[in-house]
């Protein structure tokens, strides 16, 4: 950080989260902007998690029946909008910024610091739930049974959203440490395993062996819990809150994780 702009700073005490809520509109907008402008990038974030429910929905529905669960499509469904909003783009233009030198640009203006990344993590945001809108409409219009219906579709894919801001904010942290966008796209590879070691296609009951211990351990079962209760048996406040806690705590941890990466990169 350049002195000018730390003497900037330091003259205008207070005024940071003004600063902030001034910057994150037009930095979100640029965050939307450039992830259009990268169709190779934002088409299969919405393309993909559609595509993985009609497959793995086709393929397993039958043996799914065949055991007893006669709603595998709405089973299936929270997987699905897990990986719309988890699968993507989180913290590549962020890095690219750094390696062409307009992130230094950035710094070099009295802008906040903190709205450089609350900017891009809004814009984000908008975008994961956006496509889990988009899967779960796709989804109800092939005729998948939602027990909460239409509402519980919303507050699937809301609650959803909480644990793809854990995942935008990891992106972010790693563009931030790295400022190297492979490293960030690879992201996705280091956390699937979160999604495979679960109850992603199977219930809990089925089961066995480290597998079960280790989905036990999982915190994505716990969002998988209370995302299948709005598909499958209805409104269970429990286990809703279960989610929402679990989703808000990745969150939370992965937020403060952002921010520290934001600050060894500007100090």
């Amino acid at each position: 950080m350049s002195s000018q702009t730390a003497t900037i700073t330091a003259a205008r005490p207070g005024g940071g989260l003004l600063e902030s809520a001034r910057a994150r509109a037009p930095l979100g907008a640029r965050e939307t902007r450039l992830s259009l402008r990268n169709p190779e990038v934002f088409i299969p974030n919405l393309i993909l998690p559609v595509v993985l429910f009609f497959i793995f929905v086709g393929s397993l529905s039958g043996f799914a029946q065949a055991h007893g669960m006669s709603n595998y499509r709405g089973f299936f469904l929270p997987l699905s909008i897990l990986f719309a909003v988890s699968w993507g783009s989180a913290g590549l233009n962020m890095a690219a910024d750094i390696q062409s030198g307009y992130f230094d640009k950035l710094l070099a203006t009295p802008v906040s610091r903190v709205g450089l990344l609350v900017g891009a993590l809004s814009a984000d945001l908008v975008r994961v739930t956006a496509q889990g809108l988009l899967t779960a409409t796709v989804a109800m219009a092939v005729g998948t049974e939602i027990a909460t219906g239409v509402l519980g579709a919303v507050v699937m894919v809301l609650v959803a959203s909480v644990f793809g801001l854990a995942f935008s904010a990891l992106g972010f942290s790693v563009a931030l440490r790295t400022a190297d966008p492979q490293a960030t796209k690879s992201l996705f590879d280091f956390v699937l395993p979160l999604f495979l070691v679960t109850t992603s296609f199977a219930p809990m009951e089925t089961l066995s062996g480290w597998f079960a211990t280790a989905a036990k351990l999982n915190p994505v079962t716990y969002v998988f819990r209370g995302l299948r209760s709005l598909t499958l048996t209805g409104w269970d406040a429990g286990e809703i809150g279960i989610a929402v806690a679990t989703a808000g705590g990745l969150a939370a941890g992965a937020l403060a994780l952002a921010f520290a990466s934001l600050r060894a990169r500007v100090r």
